[in-house]
């Protein structure tokens, strides 16, 4: 199976994203944990000559009413930025009581000071017109779309926690 760049995948994203919802089309279901399951074996190939790995725990049944392409691009940016920040220990990786969590075991950061610098990022991504920081803006914006809701929080000592809250 091919993996679309993230190129590809952001533009589809935005794409959507600028679609107003068509009330009449039919609600594409997606089951959460298998496609969750498939998204980290796609991911390993992330953690090539790291001391790190995904750990799956639990992934309880879970159906989304929306497009699987959708759920893989915020899955797959969740997972692709805990591999990027951890190069030892463990990403671990559950979906329990209608909440998807990805623990990495990286550094961790300040929220606040990376709030900061992502807007000017953002800002400046803008003006150079490339794309770099629109993986955490598209997954934030794909979250006020659905009624999901995002939560991270993070600390040197422990790594950064992602968690998404399915209604």
């Amino acid at each position: 199976m091919r993996i679309p760049s993230p190129r590809s995948v952001k533009g589809a994203a935005l794409l959507f994203l600028s679609r107003e919802p068509d009330r009449k089309a039919p609600v594409e279901r997606v089951r959460l944990d298998t496609l969750v399951a498939r998204l980290v074996e796609d991911h390993e190939h992330l953690l090539a000559g790291k001391e790190a790995r995904f750990v799956v725990g639990e992934l309880a049944p879970l159906w989304l009413g929306c497009p699987e392409a959708i759920v893989r691009i915020v899955v797959g940016n969740l997972l692709r930025n805990a591999a990027e920040n951890s190069f030892h220990g463990e990403i671990a990786v559950r979906l329990e009581d209608g909440r998807l969590s990805v623990q990495d075991s990286g550094t961790g950061f300040d929220t606040v000071a990376a709030a900061r610098r992502y807007t000017q990022a953002l800002r400046e991504s803008a003006k150079q017109g490339g794309g770099q920081g629109l993986g955490l803006f598209l997954t934030r914006r794909i979250c006020e779309r659905f009624g999901w809701t995002m939560r991270i929080t993070s600390d040197p000592a422990q790594g950064t926690l992602v968690e998404l809250i399915f209604p």
